[in-house]
């Protein structure tokens, strides 16, 4: 019976830690690339960094352009900076012919 209530404690504690950001505190953040011509193996980056007094909590982000209709188009970096700071997507056409394509980028930042 004590092991029961412990792991219930436990399962208590752990989803209460995801739960620690009300929906008030969070602020997404999107920032677009221009809408740039891509030649075989190149790259088109963009950062979206949180506003002062806020924190990096999570981020995302995706190609767009003619190159992603053909699904030429790569998501080659979605992940935060080193610093934590802000998060960098970079998308590579990895099609045989040039494309325009154009990267967006989101971060979810807390108030603090």
């Amino acid at each position: 019976m004590l092991r029961g209530y412990s792991l219930l404690l436990l399962a208590i504690i752990l989803l209460s830690a995801g739960l620690s950001y009300g929906r008030d505190d969070l602020i997404t953040v999107t920032k677009e690339s221009p809408q740039v011509q891509l030649a075989t193996g190149r790259s088109v980056s963009v950062n979206s960094t949180c506003p002062e007094k806020s924190v990096l909590v999570s981020g995302g982000g995706e190609c767009v352009g003619f190159l992603n209709t053909e699904s030429k188009i790569v998501l080659t970096t979605s992940a935060p900076d080193s610093l934590n700071a802000a998060w960098n997507v970079e998308c590579t056409n990895m099609n045989r012919e040039a494309g325009e394509a154009q990267a967006k980028a989101w971060a979810i930042c807390s108030k603090y």
